[in-house]
Order: structure tokens, then sequence, then C-alpha cells
């Protein structure tokens, strides 16, 4: 993320009912002479009639304004379905649900609470319609997109499947397995087959690899074969 520090006039809406935080994020944003904040919001209705009727340039939400439930990013659906304006998402926590809804709904990035110093960049990065995701949030979409692939792909395997291919990312040859499963080897000529089409490869060898990569063999709910 890069600084852009300059000469501009950034607008900024803050919508938080948090007030311990607004204090501290409004105290950061004195020393920053390009930032402005022209309004603080502590409810959804409050944020979006701020976000749509003053001259603003960047809206910074948390994701719950109210009691309960994530009413902040359904207060940025509302006002991006209105108003093309950059939204950064802030919240107290990575919960990887919320960081993936936050980006779906049209957020321009996502930054934990924690890591105050770095909205500022993020405001100036927005501001300028050149926003790169923060990294932690980066981190937690990439093991989400992780996640669902694998879960993907174990949804494809049957149940001997996967034990074949776990044993297999475990090391044993298929001779090996064709002993300990007590199968022919034609039936482990069938699996490896059905296995390499499932998960997009050319050999048993390379489906192992790409179930180490994706962590499957950690997530099979076969049990362990005595492999003495």
């Amino acid at each position: 993320m890069s600084t852009m520090a300059g000469k501009a006039n950034i607008k900024v809406v803050l919508a938080d009912n948090d007030r311990e935080w607004c204090r501290r994020f409004t105290g950061l944003l004195a020393k920053a002479t390009d930032i402005h904040l022209i309004n603080i919001s502590v409810t959804k209705e409050e944020a979006l009639r701020a976000s749509l009727q003053l001259d603003v340039d960047v809206v910074v939400v948390n994701t719950t304004l109210g009691s309960s439930g994530h009413d902040g990013l359904d207060a940025s659906k509302d006002i991006l379905a209105k108003k093309d304006i950059p939204i950064i998402i802030v919240a107290s926590s990575t919960d990887p649900e919320v960081v993936v809804e936050a980006i779906t709904v049209g957020a321009v990035n996502f930054i934990s609470k924690t890591y105050t110093g770095d909205i500022i960049i993020a405001i100036r990065e927005a501001y300028h319609r050149s926003s790169s995701l923060h990294p932690i949030a980066s981190k937690v979409l990439r093991e989400e997109l992780t996640r669902l692939k694998r879960k993907e792909l174990c949804c494809k395997l049957t149940v001997t499947e996967k034990e074949v291919l776990q044993l297999i990312a475990w090391g044993h040859s298929k001779s090996k397995l064709i002993q300990l499963m007590g199968i022919s080897p034609n039936t482990m000529k069938t699996h490896v087959r059905h296995i390499s089409r499932k998960l997009g490869t050319k050999s048993i060898k390379e489906a192992a690899v790409k179930a180490k990569r994706l962590g499957l063999e950690k997530h099979s709910d076969n049990k362990e074969h005595d492999t003495r």
C-alpha cells in the first residue's frame, strides 16, 4: 500500500457507533492535512443519508452499526446502489465470511481496526481510485478460496477415491494400495482414472501433489490403514 500523501482535500464520512474508536480515528485524521472528516454517522440510516447528500469522496464503514447483524455491510450495499463512491469496510475481526461479503458488496478495501494507520493510506488510495487490497484481507481471501476449492473437490470424490488419494499422497505405491485395500488391479486403475479426471490432472502423482497443496489429505474422513 502506497502513502500517496499530497495536497488533495479528501472529504470522508465515517459510519461507526464505537465512540472510543471514532475518537482515536478522529485524532489520527487530524494529523493528515489532506483528509477531512466531514461527518460521523452511527446508524445505517444516517450513513446512507450522509453518503448520498453530502459532497464526500470516501466512506469508511464499520461492519456493525446496530446492536446485531452486519448492517454496515447492508448500508454499503445501499449506498453503492445509488452512488459511485469508494467505500472502505473496517471491522474488529477478520471473519472470512465478513471479508468475502464486504468485497462482494463492492467495497474497495477491508481493513481490521487493529491497523488504523493503514486506513489512512487506504483512504488516499481510494480517493485516487487506485486501491490495493490490504494484505490481511488478501490473506483471508486466499485462504477462503482455497477452502472453497478444497470443499468443491472433496464433494466430487467418492469415499474410496479420497482414501486412494490420501494413501498416494502419503507416499504409498499403487501396488501397496491394492494390498492394503484388498482390491483388484483393474479396480485400482478405475479409481486412479476417476481421480485424475475429477481433479483435472494427467496422472495420479500430479493429483496427489494437488491434494497436498490444497490440504485434501488432511481433510479426509477415511479410517487409517495399518501400513506395516
